[in-house]
């Protein structure tokens, strides 16, 4: 969009970051732009192209690593780090499978966990305030009435610390590192094209649907897990696992029994679209 618009930006430098689970190689990269950007329409595409690219890249991964997520059998060990899944992965999950699932339930195939990061980056780059690419959105939009949002953004920051204690480290970098305030531009005050407005609209669902309150958390954190229960013939686990109602044993069948012992080797491991979710027979 730079060079779209004749702007002297430098080439993208990556973020690299120490890979120690869970967390990953890269945190992306940054673009310094060597020249004041003066109008809000460019300061507007400049700032919605990477989130927009981001996310639609994120979407097919996301897709084939649903398909491709096996069913975890193990019991659950102390330490184990749960991913918290956007509201675009539940999306995805019900339209290719009929069903959710959540972090306890499933092994997360590598792509899996590609498209999640993706997510989540999109979602940190698209916090309205600062110098990240949300706060140019959102001073793009609203001009110098963006200022309403700054100190309402960054309280929203610190009260979901108290969920998951990062959000507490991105609300410093905001304040700290970005600022609160942004740099003018000579049309402040000019409103955005209908077109724009458009996809600003669009860039806000974006971020509805890549955010996710609690990302990562710790099997210790969890409330305690619902035992095994029986439900539709057979023995499911967790309350996101759910098997529909035609399962053999139902109304006194009596094949139910038998047909349940060769279900639980038989069963796939997948969660692939159309086919079962249950957990199979809990550990010993």
């Amino acid at each position: 969009m730079c060079r779209r618009h004749g702007l002297d930006a430098s080439p993208p430098f990556f973020l690299p970051f120490i890979p120690i689970a869970p967390l990953p190689g890269t945190f992306g990269a940054f673009i310094r732009v060597r020249e004041p950007i003066r109008d809000k329409k460019v300061l507007f595409d400049m700032a919605v192209a990477g989130p927009i690219a981001g996310f639609l890249v994120a979407l097919p991964f996301a897709a084939y690593g649903i398909l491709h997520t096996r069913l975890n059998f193990e019991p659950l060990g102390e330490g184990t780090i749960f991913f918290g899944y956007p509201l675009a992965m539940k999306v995805l999950q019900l339209l290719l499978t009929g069903h959710t699932f959540s972090s306890v339930h499933v092994v997360e195939h590598p792509a899996f966990m590609a498209a999640w990061w993706g997510f989540f980056v999109t979602a940190i780059n698209l916090i309205p305030a600062g110098q990240l690419d949300g706060g140019h959105t959102l001073y793009a939009v609203f001009g110098r009435r963006h200022r309403l949002f700054r100190w309402p953004v960054l309280v929203a920051l610190f009260g979901l610390g108290f969920l998951y204690t990062g959000w507490w480290v991105w609300a410093g970098i905001v304040l700290v590192l970005t600022g609160l305030r942004h740099p003018a531009v000579l049309d402040e005050d000019a409103p955005l094209d209908p077109f724009r407005r458009k996809v600003a609209a669009a860039v806000l669902l974006i971020a509805i649907l890549s955010f996710v309150p609690v990302p990562i958390e710790d099997s210790g954190d969890l409330a305690p897990l619902r035992p095994p229960r029986e439900g539709g013939g057979t023995v499911v686990h967790q309350l996101d696992l759910h098997r529909g109602p035609e399962a053999p044993g139902r109304h006194g069948d009596p094949r139910g029994s038998k047909d349940r012992e060769v279900a639980f080797e038989e069963r796939p491991r997948l969660v692939g679209a159309r086919g079962p979710l249950e957990a199979g027979p809990p550990p010993a």
